[in-house]
Order: C-alpha cells, then sequence, then structure tokens
C-alpha cells in the first residue's frame, strides 16, 4: 500500500544524501519542507509537492505548510527528519498530525542535555557534574564546588555553537549578564574524545565504529583544526558496543542510528565502564564528513539506514570488517578575521597519499563564521590501512595548509552569498 512521507530536508546535493534512493517515489507519496540551502537535495520532479521555507526551526512557518500538504493531499503516514536541529520540530508535527513515531517528550531525552544526562547518570555510568538550573546565584555555587573552567551550553545546541567556556569569576559575571535561556551549565571534562557511530535495532547495536578525536568540537569552534581518526582497537570498540547499548536503553532508543560523544579519563572505580564519561548522544548519523567516510570505506549509507528505520523498514546489516581500512577527517577553521573574501587555497589532493577527498573554498566565497562544519575553511577525507597512517596524514595537511583571504564589511556580507566550493575527489 502506498505510504504518505513527508521529509524535512536541508541536505544538499553534494552531501550525497539521496532520498530517491532511499524510497521509492513512484510507490510512495512523497512530500518535501525543505530549507532554501537544501533544494539542490531535492529531486522535485520526482516529489509529490516541495515548499521551500527560509529556516526549519519556525514552528509556525513550518506547521503551516504542513498542514496545508495535508490538506492538498490527505494524512502522513510518516515524518522523516535526519538532521538533529529538525527532530524536535517533526515530532511536534507527528504530534500535530496524529502520525506515528517519537513525539516530543521521547525526542527530549535524546535532545536535552539536562533530560539526557540525567537519565543516563540514573543507569549508573558516569556523566560531568552539571545544573540545569542557570541563575545567577545557582551557576556561581556550582562554579565553586566544580572549580574552573565550568562550561555553560544550550541544552538542545549542537556542535558547540552559543557555547561559552568560563574560566574565572570575573569571565562568569560577564557570561551571566548574557540571556542564558534554556542553557545549562556543566564541569569541564579533560580526557581524549571519541566519536561513536552506529546502528541500533530491537535495542542491540548491530554496527559500530568508533573515532578518535584529535581535539574537540570546542576547539574547533575556537579556531583550531578538527582532526578524527579511526581506531585500530577491536577490543575497544567491543567494549563500546556494550556501552553504547546502555546509553540507548537508558534514554529508550532501540531502533535508529546514533552518534555518542565519549571522554576516556581515570576510573573512578572497577566497574567495565568507570573509565567512560557520557557527555552526550543523538538519534541521527554524525556530521561533517563522517556520511561520506561511512560510504566511501565501510559501504554503508547510514542516512539511508536512518531514513529506513524512522520509516519502521526493516534493515539487514551485516558485522563490519575488522581488518579493513581505516578512515578519518579534517575540517580547517574559518580565518579568524570574519567577515571575510577567500583570495586562494592550495589544493593538496595529489601530494598526500591517504587523502582521498578535499573540498575547499573557492575564490570569492564569503565566510562569516556561520558555516559549522559545512562551510569551512577545508574538508579533508582520508583512508588508509591504520589510523596512525591517517593521523601522519592530516598532520601534513595542517602543516602545509594554506588560505589567503582579505576582510570584507558586515554591509557586504549582507548583499552577498556564498559562491560555491571546488571539490576535489581521488578515490584510491
Amino acid at each position: 500500500m502506498s505510504r504518505h512521507i513527508l521529509i524535512l530536508n536541508r541536505f544538499e546535493r553534494e552531501s550525497g544524501c539521496s532520498y530517491t534512493q532511499y524510497i521509492d517515489h513512484n510507490a510512495d507519496r512523497v512530500a518535501y519542507i525543505t530549507s532554501a540551502s537544501g533544494r539542490s537535495g531535492v529531486v522535485r520532479e520526482r516529489a509529490e509537492t516541495v515548499a521551500v521555507v527560509d529556516d526549519l526551526a519556525d514552528w509556525t512557518a513550518v506547521s503551516k505548510l504542513a498542514r496545508n500538504i495535508v490538506k492538498r493531499f490527505g494524512p502522513l503516514d510518516h515524518v522523516v527528519a535526519l538532521f538533529e536541529r529538525d527532530l524536535e520540530v517533526a515530532a511536534a508535527l507527528r504530534a500535530l498530525l496524529k502520525v506515528t513515531g517519537p513525539g516530543p517528550s521521547e525526542v527530549e531525552r535524546v535532545r536535552d542535555k539536562v533530560t539526557m544526562k540525567q537519565l543516563v547518570a540514573a543507569a549508573g555510568l558516569r556523566v560531568p557534574r552539571f545544573t540545569g538550573t542557570v541563575s545567577p546565584g545557582q551557576v556561581r555555587r556550582f562554579a565553586g564546588e566544580a572549580g574552573f573552567p565550568v562550561l555553560l551550553k544550550p541544552r538542545d545546541g549542537s556542535g558547540s555553537q552559543g557555547l561559552y567556556l568560563v574560566t574565572s569569576p570575573a569571565a562568569l559575571d560577564e557570561v551571566l549578564a548574557l540571556p542564558l535561556e534554556n542553557y545549562e551549565c556543566e564541569e569541564f571534562i579533560t580526557g581524549t574524545l571519541y566519536q561513536v557511530d552506529g546502528v541500533v535495532q530491537d535495542g542491540t547495536v548491530r554496527v559500530l565504529r568508533a573515532f578518535r578525536l584529535l581535539n574537540t568540537c570546542l576547539d574547533y569552534a575556537l579556531g583550531a583544526p578538527f582532526g578524527s581518526v579511526a581506531c585500530d582497537d577491536v577490543a575497544w570498540e567491543e567494549l563500546l558496543v556494550g556501552y553504547s547499548e546502555t546509553v540507548l536503553a537508558a534514554l529508550g532508543v532501540r531502533n535508529s542510528v546514533f552518534h555518542l560523544e565519549v571522554f576516556t579519563v581515570h576510573p573512578d572505580g572497577t566497574g567495565e565502564y568507570d573509565g567512560l564519561m557520557f557527555l552526550e548522544v543523538g538519534a541521527r548519523a554524525g556530521g561533517a564528513e563522517l556520511p561520506h567516510l561511512w560510504r566511501d570505506i565501510y559501504g554503508l549509507d547510514l542516512l539511508e539506514i536512518a531514513t529506513r528505520l524512522s520509516l519502521g523498514e526493516a534493515v539487514s546489516l551485516d558485522p563490519l570488517d575488522s581488518g579493513g581500512d581505516a578512515g578519518g577527517y579534517l575540517l580547517m577553521p574559518e580565518p579568524q578575521d570574519r567577515p571575510c573574501r577567500v583570495l586562494s587555497t592550495t589544493s593538496l589532493i595529489d601530494s598526500v597519499p591517504a587523502m582521498y577527498a578535499e573540498v575547499l573554498p573557492v575564490p570569492g566565497t564569503i565566510l562569516n563564521g556561520t558555516g559549522g562544519a559545512k562551510e569551512t575553511g577545508g574538508r579533508y577525507r582520508f583512508r588508509a590501512g591504520s589510523g596512525v597512517e591517517i593521523e601522519r596524514a592530516i598532520e601534513q595537511v595542517v602543516a602545509r595548509y594554506s588560505l589567503l583571504s582579505e576582510p570584507v564589511s558586515v554591509q557586504d556580507v549582507g548583499q552577498a552569498r556564498a559562491v560555491g566550493r571546488r571539490q576535489s575527489v581521488v578515490y584510491p
């Protein structure tokens, strides 16, 4: 029987997300509400209808468009959202339009950092000390107990956007004078941070890969290169399988792609997971270059799997080859002096053997600090026989990277738009 599916989309064509491959648009009726930047990721002629909205987080606009789709084409069977910031809107639409799938309370468990840590801690796992109350008095008391530095971050944030790293009482006074609605405060954790991506089905992790971060999302937000290297330790990943299942069970996530971030820290006991400190988890595929690496190296399209699981479809997954190639990626930050116009970049695709893809901003591109993991100073993907080789390749790129830019005025930014990126891909 034909299904009626609504997709909230912000993936561009170059992301590799292909809804027409994931869903038979001849058998099913598929409607889209897409961001303006995501229009290139939608095949308009295959869709039932395509509505474009300035901001997918604009509930008033999105809910109006969704109701119009239902009025014109009939009730919906599914609402699909693959991007983290769209999960709440999708949940609210399901509740509004009486569609099956994760509702607001279920999504809150994987989006609200306070709720998330409360549930994970209740399952017996270590989490950073935190407070969900950000009144000046409570935050000062918390900082006095936890010590500096402390972090203030949006409860539903991602990619270290909007985060404040506070290193002293004087700095805390400045931050507490800012609007901090929907923020939480937590202790600053030092340790090695891992990105853990995988698929859970019926509560069991079917596939998993862990990537060791050479620094953190916070470092990147503060202007440092961001590198991530696949692990070579099979026993370590086996430990993370059990750990991930415990985390996901605590949050009620049974069938989903997931992206978990966890620190290795000094154990505070003798339990199996006492050397691990939970940071956060998302019921979605990892961002940045991770979906590309999973397709190119591990042969799995996590966005396709996420789509099929959200539609209630069965997905057959074989264990990943533990002896295959390793992957890794590097993001170069935008120049510190922003806004700026890119004058030139230097391609390294032919001179670093382990690097198989690079995406560089073309001359004329305006960089204004709002690009996150997409509009960067450069994006690179690596493939090699070991993580050690990839780490060396990342070091080569960082050492030889070059981007020349010139400052532009705020008025110029208001009139300009990013004019594109130059992409080079070489598959071994």
